[in-house]
This record gives structure tokens, sequence and C-alpha cells, in this order.
């Protein structure tokens, strides 16, 4: 039987680009760890799973409240996913719904609501005292300054941010599964291309339970989440980068390989 660290190194070989892979089991604690899974990869829209970490914490800590109301303003929409950016300034949403608009669908212009609610250097001090220093966010989406540092991640980092979510190492166990449920929602998870079942949410043990995010900028595919099959389960995180095709389609070279990827840790941790 062919282990999983060969398949992937045969799903490395072929793809035109780089590859990091980080999973653990939920039941053993096996961890598999591939490629360049301690390299830094840009982040794309991952590092959101930091800002909402972030805005978790903050909100246990009463330094601000998930029904905080926040106004759209004109100035502060920007292009890429998301519906805020077509509605009508001036509505006001509650942060609880920003986040879930940022996690979701990926929206942008909440993501960065989310920011100014929380701070940037609030989510790297986070992100650091829980030991995850190569999650790093460095600017609001679409405002990154040219010539300096993107946003980054690490995939191990990554994988391992979500794993405590997971298991409730973090935070509250409310509030992890108060993450883990917006997560569950996400829109059209990569992870869910090759599993059986279409990944169906919130329905085990009829299918696969997806509970992800993922991200995406011209040369990179990434993303991070969990799976859950009965009593079965892992954390995974993949992410790519120099990807030779850059065509913005759901056949993506990247995006194909996210979801073989993750297929061949479900083959090792689930069927």
């Amino acid at each position: 039987m062919t282990s999983p660290t060969d398949a992937l190194a045969r799903l490395a070989e072929s793809f035109s680009g780089t590859i990091g892979v980080w999973a653990r089991d939920f039941q053993t604690g096996k961890v598999i760890q591939f490629g360049a899974a301690e390299e830094s990869f840009p982040s794309a829209s991952t590092i959101k799973l930091a800002i909402f970490y972030e805005l978790m914490r903050q909100a246990g800590e009463e330094r601000l409240s998930l029904d905080e109301m926040r106004e759209l303003k004109a100035e502060e929409k920007v292009p890429g996913c998301g519906v805020l950016r077509d509605l009508t300034p001036g509505i006001r949403l509650p942060l609880r719904d920003l986040a879930t608009l940022m996690m979701t669908i990926s929206d942008n212009t909440a993501s960065n609501m989310c920011i100014d609610a929380v701070g940037i250097e609030a989510v790297n001090r986070a992100m650091d005292d829980l030991g995850l220093s190569g999650l790093r966010l460095r600017f609001k989406f679409f405002r990154a300054l040219p010539g300096h540092p993107v946003n980054s991640a690490v995939p191990a980092q990554l994988g391992q941010l979500m794993d405590r979510i997971v298991r409730h190492e973090v935070l509250t166990p409310a509030a992890c599964e108060e993450m883990l449920a917006v997560m569950k929602r996400v829109q059209c998870p990569f992870a869910s291309r090759y599993l059986p079942g279409g990944a169906q949410y919130d329905r085990p043990p009829e299918g696969p339970v997806i509970a992800a995010k993922f991200g995406m900028i011209t040369g990179c595919r990434h993303e991070v989440g969990a799976i859950w099959k009965g009593d079965r389960g892992f954390v995974y995180c993949v992410m790519t980068k120099d990807c030779q095709d850059e065509r913005p389609v759901e056949d993506n070279e990247g995006l194909l390989a996210v979801g073989r990827a993750v297929k061949i840790l479900y083959d090792c941790f689930v069927a």
C-alpha cells in the first residue's frame, strides 16, 4: 500500500510550483508533514483565521462585543471576494456578522473592518503568544504597500492554529465551537473536490463535514481546515506557491493540488 508521504511526493513531482502540507489525526495524534511545510508562503485569505482568532479572544476578554455595530463607509470598500463592496454605504452590521462574511465568503471589506476592530499588531502579538510567529498580518486587504513584505503564513503553524481550535486548547470551548460552526459554512472549500459524498455539511455520518478557510492569489492556492467523518477526522493545512497556472478558474492547477493532497490525507486518516 502506498504511504501518504509517497503519494504526496508524486503529487509534488507533477506540480509546477511548491507545496507544503501539515496534518494531524484526531484519534492517534499522528502528524504528517511534507514538502515546504516549514517555509513561509504568501498567506492570501488564510490569515483571516488569525484575525478571527484575535476577534474572538478580545471578545472573550470583553475588550469588544461581537454585537457591536460597525458602519460600512464608501472609502472602506475594497475589491476581490465579498458582497459588501457592492452594497450601499451606511449599512450597519455587528462584528459577529462581519466575521461570518470574512470566513464564509472571504469578504475582503468585512475582513478589513474586523482588522480595524482588533488592530494589526494585536493579531501578530496573539500569534507570537501562541508560538506561531510565522503567521504575520502586515496590511489590510488591498492596502499593501508596493515593495513591502506581504501577509504570510507557514503551513505547519497555520495547521497548528487550527488544531488548537479544534482541540479547544485556546480561548474557551464555547468560543472554539463558535469559530468552527462559522467555518463549517464556508462556501466551496477546495478540500471537497475529491472527497466522497460531496462533503455534506453538518450531516454526519452521511458525508464528511468540513470546517475550512481557503485563500487564493496569483500563483497560490491554500486551505486550512478540519474534516470529520463519524468519529474519525483530521486537521490539515495545504499551501501552494509559484504555480505556473495563473488562471482564476475552478480547475486551476494549484486548487486541484490542494484537493488531491487533502484526499491523500483523507484516505490515510479516515477511509
